[in-house]
């Protein structure tokens, strides 16, 4: 699927949500039981780009296209929680046991493992001896090393136990277009009134 990155300033603000897929029965007495479908939360986020020409509005509509509408993924970064302004700061996503070789950001965001994109140039990364709660700077090649597609940081040297790892980074969040059959006339209208929806994809 593709990197290609959604790279337009959306509209602040906008709305986002959660889905969680959950299955909810009663028995005859009462009792209501219930069973989740997905391990994570799935996001969604209407976006709208107000007052744009005509050209620019065209260039949105394009990449809709090179997408194949619902079919292609891109990358999309979330205003609310990753963005110039906003990255996530000292995001604690590793323990080590002195045996596990690659630890994965993404927790913060209930990410499944290897789900978290991350900007490539963004992240810096820290350790804590032990857990003490003093931070020390890690320097990417002599520490270790990323791999931001999947979010994953593997040591040069195991972890010893209890030392802890955190990051400061921005991320891009997997997505879609949820509808798939959309004219041009269409797609401009859903842009300009906050109704244009991108789904994310785990």
């Amino acid at each position: 699927m593709s990197t290609e990155i959604f790279d337009w300033e959306v509209d602040q603000p906008y709305d986002e949500s959660l889905s969680y897929n959950t299955v909810s029965s009663s028995a005859n007495g009462g009792r209501e039981y219930r069973y989740r479908k997905w391990l994570y939360p799935k996001r969604a986020f209407n976006i709208s780009l107000k007052a744009r020409d005509r050209a620019e509005t065209n260039n949105v509509y394009d990449f809709y296209q090179r997408r194949d509408g619902a079919y292609d993924t891109f990358y999309f970064e979330n205003p609310n929680e990753s963005n110039s302004d906003n990255s996530v700061t000292s995001d604690v996503f590793a323990t080590g046991d002195g045996s596990t070789a690659n630890f994965y950001i993404g927790n913060k965001f209930s990410l499944p493992t290897g789900d978290c994109v991350i900007k490539p140039g963004s992240y810096t990364v820290q350790k804590s001896i032990g857990g003490t709660g003093d931070y020390s700077d890690w320097t990417e090649t002599v520490n270790y090393t990323i791999d931001t597609a999947i979010g994953q940081i593997t040591p040069v040297s195991t972890l010893d136990s209890d030392d802890v790892l955190r990051a400061t980074y921005r991320f891009y969040y997997k997505v879609r277009f949820a509808k798939d059959n959309l004219g041009r006339t269409a797609f401009a209208y859903l842009l300009w009134n906050y109704k244009l929806t991108l789904v994310q994809v785990i």
